[in-house]
């Protein structure tokens, strides 16, 4: 069981690592890309393609009928045993950090900016900004209801899969 904006935050910090060793690795190799004359087009572009990636996260945790997972946090299911049910806090941290997530955007940022153009080791920054977004939003969710939103399995109740859960901030 974890945290959900810990998670998300913690998704879009290793997007962040991943284009830093694959931009790294890929510009020591082939060197960095040349700017062009119009390096103010280029990066208005960049930066308007991360915020269009952020508002995608944005309304990935919206409440929108079939788009959004918002509508999930309102029929959270409340934590009764917190003591027996939550990890300490070395052990969730732990959890939260996915090691095969880290290992595939690199793989496919290296290939990309070996393989294809170079600019595309840059490419985890874009699912960092979605990332971000969604932790953003649900921090927000957290917020303004006064409750901390868990995802995980509750041991009395072993659902299927995973649901949400709550408790409060206390």
């Amino acid at each position: 069981m974890f945290r959900y904006v810990h998670y998300e935050v913690t998704c879009a910090i290793l997007a962040v690592c991943a284009a830093a060793v694959s931009a790294g690795v890929v510009f020591g190799v082939q060197g960095a890309p040349e700017a062009p004359r119009g390096v103010a087009h280029a990066v208005a572009f960049g930066l308007l393609l991360l915020v269009c990636a952020a508002g995608f996260g944005v309304l990935s945790v919206s409440r929108l009928k079939w788009f959004g997972e918002g509508q999930d946090f309102d029929r959270a299911v409340p934590l009764e045993e917190t003591g027996a049910v939550l990890p300490t806090q070395g052990e969730q941290y732990r959890s939260c950090v996915n090691v095969y997530l880290f290992v595939f955007l690199v793989a496919y940022a290296l290939g990309g900016g070996l393989l294809w153009e170079r600019s595309l080791a840059l490419s985890p920054l874009f699912l960092g900004a979605v990332w971000l977004a969604r932790g953003w939003r649900v921090a927000r969710w957290e917020r303004c209801h006064g409750l901390l939103l868990w995802s995980g399995r509750a041991r009395a109740r072993l659902p299927e899969g995973d649901q949400h859960l709550y408790s409060s901030v206390r």
